[in-house]
């Protein structure tokens, strides 16, 4: 993953977590048990290549009787990793390109078997058409050699749409089906694919329109993974203009997921999506 400096930071406390066992005499396996994780989640956190939630470092690190300022280095690295912010990787220059860069976040993508995204002005690269999608990589890299095979490799993303191992559910804000990324042509292709996802049913798709009250925060973009391999955290993450956050935080990705439901509540679906997306479609078509 893209993310250097946050792996950097999780094998570190792999290792802090592995020299508290070893300081406290413990095998892995009874400390598994102790903490109620397998022998296996056990020795990926400490190998670094696992992600530690800071109520169980906590744990972890009262299990094996640390003294005080051991164990408040270690849980606050955990509380650290689980709120990180660092450089975006869409921003400037990325290294291996902006085609790596798409792979990277399949790579990612593949690890959950529950994916939750709401955007509130942006149509989510998943549902994305080639020429949307396009205008949007474009923008953020004008003069990349790579815009195409970054946009194909967008396109491949989107097999995870028919994995039928895979729950997808997107939400957008009315502002998504509205404002044209470039050019309104590019719009209005992209809000004919948004017909068929409404329709058919391949994933759960929710327009939130301007009219609707729905109590819950949105102002801006985030995604949340979740039901991970190997029994990984749920992470939700959220892009910003230079700048990229994960949580990891049981208690904070418990409450975007509750924000998620209740903006899901009071989506327009089916075929109150398809009649609402038709009229900005018609209203898009006038402009031309």
């Amino acid at each position: 993953m893209y993310a250097s400096e946050v792996a950097a930071h999780q094998v570190r406390l792999g290792g802090l977590l592995r020299a508290a066992r070893k300081l406290a005499g413990v095998s892995g396996e009874r400390l598994a048990a102790q903490l109620a994780i397998s022998q296996s989640k056990l020795s990926r956190i400490e190998l670094g290549q696992s992600a530690v939630a800071p109520e169980l470092a906590r744990r972890w690190t009262a299990a094996c009787e640390l003294d005080q300022e051991r164990a408040e280095e270690i849980n606050a690295l955990a509380e650290r990793i689980a709120t990180d912010v660092y450089p975006a990787p869409w921003h400037g220059r990325i290294k291996g390109g902006v085609a790596r860069l798409q792979r990277d976040v399949a790579d990612l993508e593949a690890t959950g078997r529950l994916h939750l995204d709401w955007h509130p002005r942006l149509v989510q690269g998943l549902l994305q058409t080639p020429a949307y999608a396009r205008e949007i990589i474009a923008g953020a890299h004008p003069h990349d050699p790579e815009l195409s095979a970054a946009v194909a490799a967008r396109m491949a993303r989107q097999s995870l749409l028919y994995d039928p191992t895979t729950t997808l559910r997107f939400l957008i804000g009315e502002a998504a089906l509205r404002w044209p990324i470039a050019t309104v042509p590019a719009l209005i292709g992209q809000l004919d694919r948004l017909l068929l996802f409404a329709s058919d049913g391949t994933v759960d798709f929710g327009i939130v329109p301007f009219e609707v009250p729905f109590g819950a925060f949105s102002y801006h973009a985030w995604s949340i993974l979740a039901e991970r391999d190997h029994g990984e955290p749920d992470l939700v993450e959220i892009g910003l203009e230079t700048a990229k956050v994960d949580i990891t935080d049981p208690e904070q990705t418990a409450a975007y997921r509750d924000a998620f439901e209740r903006m899901s509540v009071v989506a327009l679906k089916g075929d109150a999506a398809v009649s609402f997306i038709r009229g900005i479609r018609q209203e898009l078509r006038a402009r031309l």
